[in-house]
């Protein structure tokens, strides 16, 4: 700066004059930073904002579920997850969020997976903070690191390893990952060998993986454990938001990117970033489930996330399920359904209701609770406040019994669709937001 600064005050006698382009270049410049997302020489230059590619809720962890012996201090955790978008440019969120003590990170990295605990070592490449190897996160905060060149491709899995120095007792967590993680004593660098690893069915402290972009539309899901994946495979990515952004971002890309070749037009094809914020036995109303409330928890997980232009609600069974009175469950949910669509328009992000799935045969069903859910899908299909909705009832319920799941498409709860029940939503969800482009 100072060069043009030095031009300025050569061409100009007057002092007032000097001072008045001198501001003139500073706002220009500051304007230029504040518009754009820039990164320092050493990057490759990639403008954009950032945008959601993978997330998961966080949670207190639920300590019937967890080992006796969940103490992650001096331990490496390696975690795999399937992102949505790619991008060349890339960073993790960490959180601990509900912990009352610090975490202490020696380094993280994070590199291609291969198949189970394998990575590709050479592809691996450890993330900053704030310039640092390591990072302390304190008691109900998150950080984010520093911008990482990374080639990220959709729908790929990646590993993230952390290197803990210290791990509070009761870790800020993910209970239904279905994805395993590594769990290995001491520091591990990206050649270590995790075969003996421990191996849990958790995430722990990571949040969220953005990338920098200008060709991500984030949709961001609240859930419960539907959402979350209960009947789906382990380590198969094969919930309904997976199967949502395995078509979006693949098949349907794939189509658009030949649809603009065709046209002989130059644009990048629009990618999507799926986010699932699904919590298992989550409930909109009350704390009596896990995790916060939907309620609660709708500013931090989904008004929360970067890039996100649109959200899906699907959440209220597990109200209605354990319910005393179900009708009255019901204009209780279509209350605070009205408040989380009036936030997600003050924002200025579109927002999709989800009808909730048959439940005739699980122990949630009564005729009262079934009254409740035929009220709630009922508003949901009338209503004119929200920009949308899904209708996985009418996808999912047996044509022979309508208050049941089709057969073959649930487990033996009757409540949690299998991976085949979750394959049909995800590709009947992807075709809905495929008409919204």
């Amino acid at each position: 700066m100072w060069p043009y600064l030095a031009i300025i005050y050569r061409k100009s006698s007057n002092f007032a004059l000097v001072m008045t382009r001198i501001l003139l270049l500073l706002l220009s410049l500051c304007l230029t930073i504040c518009a754009k997302a820039w990164h320092p020489v050493g990057y490759n230059t990639v403008i954009g904002e950032w945008k959601g590619t993978w997330a998961t809720a966080m949670q207190v962890p639920v300590k019937t579920f967890m080992p006796y012996n969940n103490q992650m201090s001096d331990r490496s955790v390696r975690q795999v997850i399937k992102v949505s978008a790619g991008g060349k440019v890339v960073r993790l969120l960490l959180s601990n969020v509900f912990s009352g003590e610090a975490v202490v990170l020696r380094s993280v990295y994070i590199a291609h997976a291969l198949d189970s605990f394998r990575v590709d070592a050479k592809s691996a490449r450890y993330l900053k903070f704030n310039g640092d190897d390591g990072v302390v996160i304190r008691p109900g905060k998150s950080v984010f690191s520093d911008a990482l060149t990374f080639n990220l491709k959709p729908l790929e899995k990646v590993a993230i390893t952390l290197n803990y120095a210290y791990a509070p007792k009761s870790p800020t967590v993910h209970m239904g990952s279905r994805t395993t993680s590594y769990i290995l004593k001491g520091v591990s660098k990206p050649e270590t060998d995790f075969s003996k690893a421990f191996r849990y069915e958790k995430w722990f402290n990571i949040a969220a993986l953005e990338v920098l972009s200008n060709n991500v539309r984030g949709i961001a899901i609240i859930g419960n454990s539907i959402t979350d994946g209960k009947g789906s495979t382990t380590d198969q990515q094969n919930r309904w938001p997976d199967e949502m952004s395995y078509w979006l971002n693949g098949p349907f890309r794939q189509r658009e990117e030949e649809r603009l070749r065709a046209e002989n037009k130059k644009n990048i094809a629009l990618q999507w970033g799926v986010l699932n914020l699904g919590i298992g036995n989550n409930r909109v109303l009350s704390y009596s489930g896990y995790g916060e409330a939907a309620k609660i928890r709708f500013d931090r997980d989904i008004l929360g996330q970067h890039g996100v232009t649109d959200v899906v609600i699907f959440e209220g069974i597990n109200d209605l399920g354990t319910s005393k009175y179900g009708v009255a469950t019901a204009y209780n949910l279509i209350m605070e359904y009205r408040k989380m669509i009036e936030k997600c328009h003050k924002e200025h992000k579109k927002v999709y209701l989800a009808t909730i799935t048959p439940m005739r045969g699980s122990g949630y069903y009564s005729a009262d609770h079934e009254e409740g859910r035929r009220i709630v899908n009922s508003w949901i299909r009338t209503q004119k406040v929200a920009d949308g909705f899904l209708d996985f009832d009418a996808l999912m319920r047996n044509p022979k019994s309508p208050t049941a799941m089709r057969t073959g498409l649930c487990l033996r709860d009757h409540l949690h669709p299998n991976a085949a029940g979750y394959k049909e939503m995800g590709r009947y969800a992807a075709d809905f937001f495929d008409k919204t482009r």
